[in-house]
């Protein structure tokens, strides 16, 4: 059976990135019966300057979600790479993670995902999240058997695990899906604890507050699922809870506590700030207007969930 095919998607009229097609000519040194999988939903040709590999092009509409189901029921290879079209790869570090899931076996793997570094405020906070989740939280509620989100941006499916075993219900967040999937069953996974891609972050406020109503969306989606047991409501809540609840009491309890000891709480958010970006000190100064400001968004993700008609 053949290792390995990436599986990618293209929106609207998007087009096929260099960065992918050199990640594909990257690994198909590797695993000669590399294919990729190309998701369109225009019906115009497919550039693909440069690529060593064969590209299959299937036309569907719809998410990505629904996409990957249909790349899982009908692959004949043992392990898909899921990669977002607009990402960027550390290569040495994502072609380790490849090797390491697949010599060493297991259903999941994925590894950290950055933000590029662009100039804008909304972007260098956006960046600072991205810290936060990809090397705090998400580690250590997997540690805890209690995490169910992975990088959707790019992650790796032992296909033989998952097929025909995914929720049918279509959904925005992917990777809750899978996540769910694989936390409820136990299965074996390889987190890599180094950045294996770069992705382009939000610019604006507008786009930003609508990537979170979308999260909201599928959040309420992947509840609206008629197989979920108790365990995997209580495993989605303590998510909900986790990323966009927990900021939310933070900056009231510290609004609560500023009056009566500012210093302690200046000195909290200067220590939290130094953790947060301790691997990219660059990301500093964003990082002291995270707690504070960024919170805005799981607000409005909030209000998304409870108040807006799907």
């Amino acid at each position: 059976m053949p290792e390995l095919a990436i599986v990618t998607y293209l929106r609207g009229q998007e087009r096929l990135t260099p960065e992918l097609i050199d990640i594909g000519n990257q690994l198909h040194r590797r695993y000669p019966d590399l294919v990729m999988e190309l998701y369109v939903e225009s019906t115009g040709p497919v550039p693909a300057p440069g690529s060593d590999f064969p590209i299959r092009v299937t036309h569907v509409q719809g998410t990505k979600y629904r996409k990957l189901l249909h790349a899982l029921q009908g692959t004949g290879h043992r392990y898909l790479l899921s990669l977002d079209n607009d990402i960027a790869a550390d290569i040495p570090s994502l072609l380790r993670l490849v090797a390491q899931t697949v010599d060493g076996d297991f259903d999941l793997g994925w590894g950290r995902i950055h933000s590029r570094r662009v100039s804008s405020f909304i972007s260098r906070l956006v960046e600072v999240d991205k810290l936060l989740s990809h090397t705090v939280l998400r580690p250590a509620l997997w540690r805890l058997h209690l995490g169910v989100t992975i990088p959707g941006q790019c992650f790796l499916l032992k296909a033989a695990s998952f097929q025909g075993r995914l929720p049918g219900t279509d959904t925005f967040l992917d990777d809750l899906s899978i996540g769910l999937h694989a936390a409820k069953h136990r299965l074996r996974y390889h987190y890599a604890q180094e950045v294996v891609a770069f992705e382009l972050p939000f610019y604006s406020f507008a786009a930003l507050w609508k990537q979170r109503s979308r999260w909201a969306t599928g959040f309420r989606q992947s509840l609206s699922c008629a197989t979920l047991t108790r365990q995997d409501r209580r495993l989605l809540w303590i998510h909900a809870f986790c990323y966009h609840l927990l900021p939310i009491l933070h900056v009231v309890a510290l609004a609560a506590l500023a009056p009566q000891a500012p210093l302690a709480c200046a000195g909290w958010l200067g220590a939290l700030a130094l953790a947060i970006a301790r691997r990219r000190p660059q990301a500093l100064g964003a990082a002291l207007a995270y707690p504070i400001l960024f919170p805005l968004f799981h607000v409005g993700w909030w209000l998304h969930f409870f108040y807006v008609k799907p």
